[in-house]
């Protein structure tokens, strides 16, 4: 039989659904924003390079972030 989640298994899941939910919206507002960027700005290139410069910029930190847990 499985031991019972204690209390403290209820916190690091609830911090880690915090984080993920963080990061998800912070996407989406990224992404918004170079939209809006892109109309005010007159043309599709710079909300992509809006967007595409968040993607590499949430990779780098999604994978700085495993790398450095790593090292622990």
């Amino acid at each position: 039989m499985a031991p019972a989640p204690s209390r403290n298994d209820d916190g690091r899941v609830r911090a880690a659904n915090v984080r993920t939910a963080l990061a998800l919206a912070s996407i989406a507002a990224v992404f918004f924003g170079g939209v809006i960027a892109a109309k005010f700005m007159g043309g599709w290139t710079t909300g992509m390079g809006v967007v595409g410069f968040a993607v590499l910029l949430f990779l780098g930190f999604a994978i700085g972030r495993n790398l450095w847990r790593g090292r622990r």
